[in-house]
Parts: structure tokens; sequence; C-alpha cells
């Protein structure tokens, strides 16, 4: 079953579209290179690999859990780093793919989060869950899309509010928010965030062929792509997330007065996830900083969250 947010996906993502906000997690956002440089890696400050300070906050994730991708060319001609306003991305060229290995064994949960920005066409693949961006009717703007698997291939149902496209190098790209992926390889399916909200549940899995890897991977479209940043992770990054479910356990606590059992039946966690959109749809969506880059021509600011 298909459960969307109520809140347009357009609200979401137009506090994102433009945005510039700077980092506040230096320490997972340094990468190999010379001081001073600019870093092609990214946490994307997300909330619980941000929340280390002084004292450190217990509500972090371990270092050990989450793998933050260098977002390296892999020596490929088809990928380059761009630099631009103190900000390192990759670029990736039209009709053309990248990819990266994912954590996590062939039974685990794993959440992967990601930075992109893409062209008519482009294709985001995380071990079978597919999102793309496709242009709409209305001329400037673009759509995210889902992907399902039929026996006539995949179907792309659109969801989600319009989305602007903005010129990036010269290019015509859809400035997509933060995006976090649940992958449960145990029932096959998958989940997806914006910001920190639950947006889609329940989503099936494509079927990866035999020996297939499991990885990230885009693949550009018409205009080609941007990637600004790239973490998977073995716990939720967005809250405490005990049992893995993809629920915060602050609301399953208020709602249940306890954890749900690690591998409860769907029976048992669909309901709850329903409630939880429902609470999270009454609350304001509020967005953390996010190194992101910014459409050609946009004059320097103060940073802003998106």
């Amino acid at each position: 079953m298909l459960h969307l947010s109520r809140l347009p996906l357009a609200a979401m993502l137009c506090v994102a579209a433009g945005a510039q906000a700077q980092s506040t997690n230096p320490g997972n956002s340094s990468g190999n290179h010379a001081p001073g440089a600019p870093s092609v890696r990214s946490s994307l400050n997300l909330p619980r690999l941000g929340a280390r300070g002084s004292p450190p906050n217990a509500n972090a994730l371990a270092g050990a859990k989450a793998t933050v991708d260098e977002l390296g060319t892999m020596g490929r001609g088809n990928v380059r780093e761009v630099s631009r306003r103190s900000l390192r991305h990759l670029a990736v060229d039209a009709g053309t793919s990248w990819s990266r290995p994912l954590r996590g064994g062939p039974r685990d949960t794993v959440f992967v989060s990601f930075l992109v920005y893409g062209s008519d066409g482009t294709v985001i693949d995380v071990a079978g869950a597919r999102l793309a961006v496709r242009t709409t009717n209305r001329p400037g703007y673009a759509q995210l899309h889902l992907g399902r698997t039929t026996n006539r291939g995949v179907q792309w149902l659109a969801f989600g509010g319009p989305i602007r496209l903005e010129p990036h190098g010269g290019q015509s790209l859809a400035a997509l928010p933060v995006l976090t992926v649940r992958i449960d390889r145990t029932t096959q399916s998958w989940d997806l965030y914006v910001f920190n909200r639950l947006s889609l549940t329940d989503q099936p899995l494509a079927a990866l062929p035999p020996g297939a890897p499991n990885q990230f991977t885009v693949r550009a479209g018409s205009a080609g792509a941007l990637i600004s940043g790239l973490v998977s992770a073995d716990e939720n990054p967005l809250y405490e997330d005990e049992n893995a479910n993809g629920i915060d356990d602050a609301f399953e606590r208020q709602s249940l007065g306890a954890l749900l059992a690690v591998r409860a039946p769907a029976a048992d966690r669909a309901p709850l996830a329903r409630q939880w959109q429902q609470d999270q749809q009454r609350r304001q969506l509020i967005p953390w900083p996010v190194q992101r880059p910014l459409p050609d021509g946009t004059p320097a600011g103060p940073p802003r969250k998106g």
C-alpha cells in the first residue's frame, strides 16, 4: 500500500531549493585533503551524526556504525569533483552512473541518507528502492517518482509536489532535500524520510539479480546529476530507534508504553507508523543546516536551513 505524508512534498522541498547552510559537524565532514581545502565528504549534518559536542550527547550515533562516503570519482571519466564556494561535490555526466557499496548483510536493516540534484530522467537506486526525477507539464518544474517492478517492467508513480528546476553548472537540475531510505531486507520493504519526516512506508524492494551488489547508484538523466553527500548507517541517523523499525522510540513509548519487539509483525508496525505520520503532519517541518550547492548566479548570503 502507498502511504504518503499528507503534507505536500513541495512544502518540504521549498525550504531546500537554493538554500545554503553551514555544517555544524566538522568531525564528520573532513576528508583527506590539504589543510584549508574544502572537503567532498559530508555527513549531511544528520541529527544523530551532528549530535556530538562537549559534553558528548548520549543520543549520538557511534562513528563505527556509520560510513560517511568520501564521494570519490573512482577514476572514472564520467564523474568529476566540482568545487564552488568552499563546497565540493560530484558531477555525473548525462546518461552515465556512479555507485557505492552499502553497509550491512543480506538480513540487516540499513539506513541510507543522501543529497542529490537530478535532471529529467535521473534515477536513484538504493539497493532496490528506486526514485526518479521527471519533468512535469509545468515548464521549469520536476517531480519525484517512486519505482515499482511489475510484470511489464518498472512502473513510475508520481508523489509529492513540484520541484523547481534551477541552473547548476549551466544544467537544469532539481535540488532535492536530504532524503533517507530505510532498507528492511527481512521484509524486503523500504521507507522514505524527507528530512526527518516519514513520507513513504512499506514500499516493496525490487528484487535484485543473484549476486548483484548491495549498493547505492545514481543514474544521471538528460542533463547530468550532482551528488553532495552519502551516508550509510547501521542505525537510524534521525531518531533513537532501538528496534530499527524506523519509528521514533519516543513516539513508540508514548503510544504503547514500550517499544515493539525487534522484527515485530508488519501488522503491528504498520498502524503505528501511520499514527506517527499523522502526528508528524500536525507539527511544523524544521529542516536542519546542510551544506548544499547553490544555483548559478546566486549571490553569497547568510546560511539558511535546507
